[in-house]
């Protein structure tokens, strides 16, 4: 959130322009347009794979599984599919109808990777010459849509089509840079695209790609979402220097939908019947954002407080919104809004702080809310049977796994959520021939040069097809090396030991194939210190708070650490290297230089430089204090910040011990931090 007393007045046109999960603008420094140049070789394989995966929509899969319904609740179980290793992410994941998932993977440096599971194999969906390839949304077709950079660095708008491939639409639609934000059923893409500033655009097959325009001259304007009646929704400035949502139709063309005239206001979904729900900035009232829903015979309206400032973050067809509530005196906590009951307040799962990240028709809402402990946990939520933890629905769940976060959620019931064990789709339970399910790696975050890590994993074989290998990579370049392997009916584990030759941050993998020769993997990242110690050392997770990522201050969730820093002379001898390593959706952080700052108290203060994204810049000043036995696993405060070129004034992209209203800043809620 704006806090009044610092931002000016128009400072919060640019910082609305962040928050928002399904639109990024397109930078400054994009290329100009460029002239059309038609890759007639592949344009006609685009077009027929899009041609028949529209007219494959009437021809949806059958829901499957036991999912509660509106007026009979059930006892639901999930069983776990493994997606990914581990869960840096780069975008929100989605899934749809079939069951299919996009998700797009944090590898560092700036650097992404999308991938689709298509129900059984997870596929790398490729790239279009560079190293960012960001999804932003999967239609129930499965074509997923996004963002991704070329080989001379320029973001281009790409589409993804099964066995296609991928397809740059700029290159397509004969523009220079662009992003595509969202996709319908029929194979219609939103976006932006740069044509002496960003324009709002409108692409298909038939038509090719069509500017919106926009609300003012000289403005900008971009699409963030769309409906199958090929309505669409986005954001422009106006006249006086606003942003404002606009509606598009074939018929009226773009029109301006705020007639609260905000300062800001930008669409998040697109109804059945041409609704937009998304969320505003009330200037020059007050600064507070708010979620509102508009249609033509209301206007915008909002959609109420409950105590608080509502924010939308998903919507279904039908009107239901699924959010936050953001509060001026405690965390912000999960909430519910339909026509019929108004904005709710989902509660938490003992704890202080909750979020809803998705909503499905049968009004299902995902997300993640604290325990009683203060640890987050993945919820779902009915109105018949309240927020439930959903690590008490799992079917035969491997040893040691914990769920985390819920992203998204089906019209069938599967979800999408994080957990220890890495990205995971829980499946209402059924025989689908998933493979294994595995847990996390057990083994210590932190280990001396030399000595032995013990590492194990233990996976269920619901399935019963068998195991034929528990293979242990380590990360240092040594070969890999295969685990003794313990199994009995459908439940199994395997261990392996290894002694690392030099200190540094190293991530273990262990990966089990079964008799198929189908395999699933799972990570786990391991900071290895000098024999003598002389440092702190820890690798782990912990909440990060809303109001702690300036690029995404409404962000409230998992961020995860690996640090290894000398703390005296000896451990500096022992050419102990010295690197920082943070991770959250949206930004990846990566220390250059690292030094002692001094000592408060129990906490050892650091401070240095670092990349964000792989840009340089940025200074950071990292405060950590270290496990205590049988207590807490240690605490991780960082602040990360930029000098702005201009003003020469420093701003802050980073601040855990911001907005923490409530809540033990920086407390590590899986692994620890350790002094030696």
């Amino acid at each position: 959130m704006i806090d009044p007393t610092t931002a000016p007045p128009m400072a919060t046109e640019a910082v609305f322009i962040h928050q928002e999960k399904n639109m990024q603008r397109v930078q400054d420094k994009l290329e100009p347009a460029a002239s059309a140049t038609w890759p007639l070789f592949r344009l006609p394989v685009l077009l027929v794979a899009l041609a028949a995966a529209g007219a494959a929509v009437a021809q949806q899969a059958q829901p499957y599984g036991t999912a509660e319904s509106k007026t009979h609740p059930t006892h639901t179980t999930y069983r776990v599919i493994n997606l990914y290793p581990a869960v840096t992410l780069a975008s929100n994941p989605e899934i749809n109808v079939k069951g299919q998932v996009s998700f797009s993977i944090g590898t560092g440096g700036g650097h992404s990777t999308t991938y689709v599971f298509d129900t059984r194999n997870v596929v790398n969906i490729g790239n279009l010459g560079g190293d960012e390839v960001v999804a932003v949304d999967l239609n129930d077709v499965g074509q997923v849509v996004g963002r991704a950079t070329t080989a001379s660095g320029v973001q281009h708008g790409f589409v993804w089509i099964g066995s296609a491939g991928i397809f740059d639409l700029s290159t397509i639609a004969g523009v220079g840079s662009s992003m595509a934000t969202a996709i319908n059923n029929h194979g219609v893409i939103t976006g932006s695209y740069r044509y002496g500033g960003d324009r709002a655009f409108r692409w298909s097959p038939p038509t090719g790609l069509e500017d919106l325009g926009t609300l003012a001259v000289g403005g900008y304007s971009f699409g963030t979402a769309l409906n199958d009646a090929d309505e669409i929704a986005g954001g422009a400035s106006t006249a006086d220097n606003r942003l404002h949502a606009f509606v598009w139709t074939r018929s009226a063309g773009m029109e301006d939908i705020d007639t609260l005239n905000s300062v800001g206001s930008l669409p998040v979904a697109v109804g059945a019947k041409g609704e937009v729900a998304g969320n505003r900035f009330a200037f020059p009232s007050d600064f507070s954002e708010r979620a509102f829903l508009w249609t033509r015979a209301t206007g915008m309206v909002d959609i109420g407080s409950a105590g608080g400032s509502p924010i939308v973050l998903a919507m279904t067809p039908g009107l239901h919104m699924a959010g936050l509530i953001n509060f001026v005196d405690r965390p912000q906590q999960a909430m519910s809004w339909t026509p019929a009951t108004g904005t709710r307040n989902l509660g938490t799962l003992g704890g202080l702080g909750s979020v809803a990240r998705g909503v499905n028709d049968r009004d299902q809402i995902v997300g993640f809310a604290q325990n009683k402990a203060g640890n987050p946990r993945a919820f779902i939520w009915t109105a018949q049977r309240g927020m439930r933890d959903l690590n008490k629905y799992l079917r035969h769940a491997p040893h040691g796994l914990v769920l985390d976060d819920a992203f998204a959620i089906n019209d069938s019931g599967a979800i999408v959520a994080s957990s220890n064990a890495g990205l995971v789709l829980l499946q209402p339970e059924q025989k689908c021939g998933c493979g294994h399910a595995l847990g996390p790696v057990v083994a210590p975050p932190v280990v001396k040069t030399g000595m032995p890590l013990q590492a194990s994993v233990a996976f269920t074989d619901e399935d019963r097809v068998g195991t034929r290998s528990v293979t242990w990579s380590w990360g240092d370049g040594s070969a890999a090396q295969a685990g003794q392997v313990r199994e009995s009916d459908s439940a199994g584990s395997a261990a392996a030991s290894h002694r690392f030759a030099a200190p540094g941050i190293y991530t273990v993998t262990a990966t089990v194939v079964d008799r198929t020769g189908r395999s699933t993997a799972v990570s786990h990242d391991v900071v290895v210190t000098a024999p003598s110690g002389g440092t702190v050392a820890g690798a782990g997770t912990l909440m990060s708070p809303a109001g702690a990522f300036a690029q995404a201050p409404r962000y409230a969730g998992k961020a995860s650490f690996r640090l290894i820093a000398p703390t005296d002379t000896t451990a500096k001898a022992e050419r102990v290297p010295a690197m920082l390593q943070f991770d959250l959706p949206g930004l990846d952080f990566r220390s250059q230089d690292l030094r002692l700052l001094g000592r408060q108290g129990t906490q050892q203060v650091f401070e240095g430089s670092g990349t964000a994204g792989g840009a340089g810049g940025y200074k950071f000043r990292l405060s950590t204090s270290a496990a205590v036995p049988g207590g807490e696993q240690g605490s991780f405060i960082l602040k990360i910040w930029h000098t702005d070129p201009t003003s020469r004034k420093d701003v802050v992209d980073y601040d855990n011990a911001h907005g923490a209203s409530g809540t033990a800043a920086g407390r590590v809620t899986n692994g620890s931090i350790v002094l030696e």
